[in-house]
């Protein structure tokens, strides 16, 4: 018997199937990894943060401070006009140490009370990203003890329970 070379309506909801069920198994996977390169950029930017206030801290003898205040990019703490330029949330190192202050991955940050946070004395200081990072893991290298599931930081020895 010869056989038409048009799909059938079975072969055809077998087909609608079997991609249903693949675009349930890739979503979630896909979502994941966008989570993931998300906290890959903060994880990036607070090692570029760091290395920026050590090298300032090197040629200055301090931190820049902020009188042992909370400078932020969030909209409704206390931004800068240019919260990412050379008046931005971290006095000081731009443009001599970075080329501009981090903005958070995600578009939905800087929000009302969400972005990154940083706060100094001269001597030590915190800089965190603030309810923005996307999983907490065990042994995470950034584990901020004073806000453990809302906060990833770095920090001197003196500012790591601010």
């Amino acid at each position: 018997m010869k056989r038409n070379s048009g799909f059938t309506i079975i072969e055809m909801l077998i087909v609608v199937t079997i991609l249903a069920m693949l675009a349930g198994v890739l979503v979630p996977v896909l979502e994941d990894a966008g989570a993931s390169a998300r906290d890959a950029r903060r994880a990036a930017d607070l090692k570029a943060v760091q290395s920026a206030l050590e090298a300032y801290k090197r040629e200055n003898g301090t931190y820049p401070s902020t009188d042992n205040g909370w400078l932020t990019d969030a909209p409704a703490g206390n931004p800068p006009a240019d919260p990412y330029g050379p008046n931005g949330y971290i006095p000081g190192l731009v443009p001599n140490y970075m080329q501009t202050l981090p903005k958070d991955p995600d578009s939905n940050y800087p929000n009302a009370d969400a972005g990154y946070y940083y706060r100094s004395d001269g001597t030590d200081y915190k800089f965190m990203a603030f309810k923005t990072p996307e999983s907490y893991p065990t042994g995470n290298p950034f584990y901020d003890p004073t806000n453990p599931n809302q906060a990833w930081q770095i920090s001197s020895p003196g500012g790591y329970n601010w």
